[in-house]
């Protein structure tokens, strides 16, 4: 298996003061920050699944999930978006033109792109290209985006076909939809279309779960394992920073009616090494399983359905363990973690919002369960 590049480390610690000084601007508002998603696209840090060959970094997954938790680690809903927003390029990446997505990158290389995968509108050929219509929710970083590539449904196929679009967001409509309490600085509103013509250049059409355009280990994994990985890396870097925080109160903090600091508490000790265990053995399932995963893509194989249903697994495992992991420690800490002041509300809201996406959900454990056993998975997306 070949050793995976890392990622410039020293260009993502350079973001991270910058990325926490603007997060409670950012969660106020309910959406990202302009100026840093432009730092983090400056930088390559948001083409990082984009093949080298089109201006991207062709970052193994492994080191896309530790950048995701690096962020994380100091604001979830900066992460959420500069991975969704990683993904959303990825996607355009995978079916658009390459001369197109080239050009693009060469000409803006601090270009966000934001979008969704997902075919929730309509689109018919016409002369010159495609005439596209719909809604699509939670579209993460979309008011900090320069462009969004939306996905749509070809009726007029048999079968049914896709058609992906990339076009500037100031020719959206962007509706204000997104009133949360976790990850509410993603900004995930809804982007609407109605009769937009679209050019050739910037559509492209593609079957359901059909395979994106370039040969590459990434690419060559089935849609439904391209995308959870990077969920994990949000909740991992969350239950990170609940962890990093409870220290800092259990050495600080004297419990009512307690001579001694929290830290001195057997319940906040086994609270401590319950976080750790949980995040701990998630987070190396995740990665095992992912570096199995990876070698088989490489060697250009099929993946097998006992493999992707570890996989599944794993990302639904590790997600479900930092949520406990953060609400044990937000529990302990007691009183003070109720208070507005103290990171722990927004934690737990923010790493219970990432369990809300349907490739880390809870059911995903039954769907890996059924496969295990035997049986079909019930899940067109597997």
């Amino acid at each position: 298996m070949a050793s995976p590049q890392a990622l410039p480390a020293d260009a993502v610690a350079a973001l991270l003061p910058l990325v926490a000084e603007a997060a409670e601007q950012s969660d106020a508002e309910r959406r990202p920050s302009t100026p840093i998603l432009k730092s983090l696209g400056q930088a390559g840090l948001l083409r990082l699944m984009v093949p080298e060959e089109y201006g991207g970094a062709g970052a193994h997954p492994r080191h896309f999930l530790e950048f995701v938790e690096a962020l994380a680690r100091v604001h979830g809903s900066t992460a959420w978006t500069a991975m969704t927003c990683n993904e959303e390029a990825g996607i355009a990446s995978a079916f658009l033109d390459p001369d197109a997505m080239t050009g693009l990158y060469h000409e803006d290389p601090s270009v966000v792109i934001a979008g969704s995968g997902v075919p929730r509108g309509e689109a018919t050929p016409t002369e010159g290209g495609w005439k596209v219509s719909g809604r699509w929710p939670f579209v993460s970083g979309c008011t900090a985006s320069d462009r969004l590539v939306l996905t749509g449904l070809v009726r007029s196929r048999d079968p049914v076909g896709l058609c992906h679009i990339l076009v500037p967001t100031s020719e959206v409509t962007i509706e204000d939809t997104w009133h949360t309490v976790g990850l509410r600085g993603t900004g995930s509103n809804d982007v609407v279309l109605e009769e937009h013509f679209v050019p050739h250049q910037w559509a492209a059409e593609s079957k359901p779960f059909g395979m994106p355009r370039p040969d590459t280990p990434f690419y060559r994994l089935p849609g439904g394992l391209r995308f959870p990985f990077p969920k994990v890396g949000v909740a991992t870097g969350l239950a990170r920073a609940a962890i990093d925080e409870f220290v800092i109160q259990a050495t600080d903090k004297k419990p009512l009616h307690h001579r001694s600091t929290l830290r001195q508490r057997p319940t906040a000790q086994a609270a401590m090494a319950d976080a750790e265990a949980l995040v701990g053995s998630g987070r190396a399932f995740v990665l095992s399983v992912l570096d199995e995963l990876w070698d088989v893509a490489e060697r250009n194989q099929p993946i097998p359905a006992e493999l992707h249903a570890r996989c599944r697994l794993a990302s639904s495992t590790a997600v479900d363990n930092c949520i406990k992991a953060v609400e044990g420690l937000a529990s302990e800490a007691g009183t003070t973690a109720n208070f507005t002041g103290s990171p722990f509300g927004q934690l737990v809201n923010d790493v219970r919002a990432v369990a809300a996406h349907f490739m880390v959900a809870p059911y995903q454990r039954q769907t890996a369960g059924r496969v295990l056993l035997g049986l079909e998975p019930e899940d067109p997306a597997f």
